[in-house]
């Protein structure tokens, strides 16, 4: 058996785009049949098993500030996640979106370095398959795009839609540096209309076909 790990956000969480209570702070949620990582297992089959660790809200590094909801800084809670299912094959990281929250003030860079922390803890890790390190596919998140909506203003502006936009070409170099494969979901996915984060069912689809694709190429090697 082949595990898995999926470590993400609400893309990863299968959000429904439009869907969040603001007030609550709770989405509707796509199916576990609809979601990318649900699809992923039905591509792959019996001998993989595909955990799902996404989470709303999650980022790769900061703390919340105005609706302190725990457990979103993903580097906090990684070694924890990653430990408590072990053994794992394969950790799939798509983090990087929520960075570009206006609390932040994030740069681009330095949600980079931290997805480097994460990378390099798991290759330093002994949660793999015989206590060895697990293998990494780091994906960069598409990018969003503006909403004239109360929603999308509350948490995003237009630095926050370019710090995105960035991402795909410092992950594609970070993963080449780390010697992890790479996908860019920004040329595989349609963020929703609706909220301008959030993907499609659909694109939940595709984005599962080009993991299985890549999935394939690793194990092939």
């Amino acid at each position: 058996m082949i595990n898995i790990l999926c470590y993400g956000d609400s893309n990863t969480w299968g959000n429904i785009a439009g869907s969040r209570n603001i007030e609550l702070m709770l989405a509707k949620r796509f199916d576990r049949d609809v979601r990318w990582t649900g699809v992923l297992q039905k591509l792959l089959g019996n001998d993989f098993y595909v955990i799902e660790a996404g989470l709303n809200g999650r980022n790769t590094s900061f703390d919340e500030i105005r609706f302190s909801r725990p457990s979103r800084n993903g580097l906090k809670t990684f070694p924890l996640i990653l430990e408590m299912n072990y053994p794992v094959d394969l950790v799939i990281f798509m983090l990087g979106t929520n960075d570009a929250i206006i609390d932040f003030n994030a740069t681009p860079n330095q949600t980079t370095q931290a997805m480097q922390k994460m990378l390099r803890f798991v290759k330093a890790s002994h949660f793999g398959q015989n206590f060895q390190a697990p293998n990494a596919l780091l994906i960069a998140p598409a990018p969003i795009h503006k909403i004239d909506s109360a929603d999308f203003n509350t948490f995003f502006d237009d630095s926050s839609i370019a710090k995105t936009k960035e991402l795909a070409g410092l992950y594609a170099k970070l993963a080449a540096e780390e010697g992890c494969s790479f996908l860019d979901a920004g040329q595989i996915v349609k963020v929703s209309d609706d909220d301008g984060v959030h993907i499609e069912a659909e694109s939940h689809k595709n984005l599962a076909n080009a993991i299985a694709h890549e999935i394939r190429k690793m194990i092939s090697k």
